[in-house]
C-alpha cells in the first residue's frame, strides 16, 4: 500500500520518525513543513516560494504548511500514482475539541479528503517526556485492520491516544472547549503569549473525543469535509423566500 506521511511539527520531530519506522513494510512517502506550523489549520503558503528539500528517497521537507505539502505531494512529489493512504502525524499532543479547527495535523488529513483520499490524522495526549510507543500500536492496529477502508468519500479519522496506559477505544464525537482561554502577558506590557487551559474542565462531556482521552481510552472520531450545516436551513430557506 502506498501511503503518504505529513505533520505539521516538522520534518524531523520524532513523531513522524516513528510513523516512517512503523510503517516501513509499506510503500511510503514522507512530505513534511521544513517548519514548526502547529496552529496553522488549513493555511497556504500563497506569497513565497515552496522551497523543497530532498532526503533521500521519497523523504522531503517543503517551506510551507501541513496543507501546502499535501497538494504538492499529491500534484508533484507522490509520482505517477496517488497514495491510497495519507496519515498526518504523530503530533505531540492531543487535536480534540476545538483544536481540530486549529490543527495543521488534522488539517493535512482534511485536505487528503478534499481529494477523496482516505485519511487519518493521529495525535497523543501531550506528556513532557513523549514516548510514542502506544501511538505506533494504534496506527498499526488500525492499519492492519484496514480500519481505512471503511472511510467514505470526504470523510477522515481523527485519532487521540493517551499518554499513559491504554484501557480501550472509544467512538467519539468532537467536543468543545470554553472559548475564552488565558494569555500571559511581557514584563514590558507590550507582548502577550497564549497561556495554558486543562482538558478536565470538560470532563462531564460523556461521548466526547475529551472525555475518551481523560479515562484512558484511544478516541476514534469521524471528521467531515461537508461544513453546511441543516438544523435550521429551512428557517433561512423561508426567509430568503421572502426577501424575493
Amino acid at each position: 500500500m502506498k501511503i503518504l506521511l505529513v505533520n505539521d511539527d516538522g520534518f524531523d520531530e520524532p513523531g513522524l520518525r516513528v510513523l516512517e519506522d512503523t510503517l516501513s513494510h509499506h510503500e511510503t512517502i514522507t512530505v513534511a513543513p521544513f517548519h514548526h506550523h502547529s496552529g496553522a489549520s488549513m493555511s497556504l503558503n500563497l506569497y513565497s516560494p515552496l522551497t523543497v528539500r530532498t532526503h533521500g528517497p521519497m523523504r522531503f521537507s517543503v517551506e510551507g504548511t501541513p496543507v501546502d505539502c499535501v497538494k504538492l505531494a499529491l500534484c508533484e512529489l507522490a509520482g505517477d500514482t496517488r497514495p491510497d493512504l495519507v496519515i498526518s502525524g504523530i503530533n505531540p499532543g492531543a487535536n480534540v475539541a476545538n483544536n481540530t479547527w486549529y490543527s495543521g495535523t488534522v488539517a493535512a488529513a482534511t485536505e487528503a479528503a478534499f481529494w477523496k483520499i482516505p485519511a487519518i490524522a493521529i495525535s497523543q495526549e501531550y506528556s513532557s517526556s513523549p514516548d510514542f510507543e502506544q501511538s505506533s500500536k494504534v496506527i498499526r492496529k488500525v492499519i492492519d485492520q484496514k480500519l481505512h477502508t471503511m472511510l467514505e468519500p470526504g470523510t477522515l479519522l481523527n485519532i487521540n491516544v493517551p499518554a499513559g496506559e491504554c484501557r480501550g477505544y472509544r467512538m467519539t464525537v468532537t467536543g468543545s472547549f470554553a472559548s475564552e482561554i488565558p494569555f500571559m502577558r511581557s514584563e514590558d506590557g507590550e507582548s502577550y503569549s497564549y497561556g495554558h487551559y486543562e482538558m478536565q474542565s470538560v470532563r462531564e462531556q460523556s461521548g466526547t473525543d475529551v472525555h475518551a482521552l481523560l479515562s484512558g481510552h484511544v478516541s476514534l472520531t469521524l471528521l467531515t469535509t461537508f461544513r453546511s450545516a441543516s438544523s435550521y436551513a429551512n428557517d433561512l430557506r423561508q426567509w430568503c423566500l421572502r426577501q424575493s
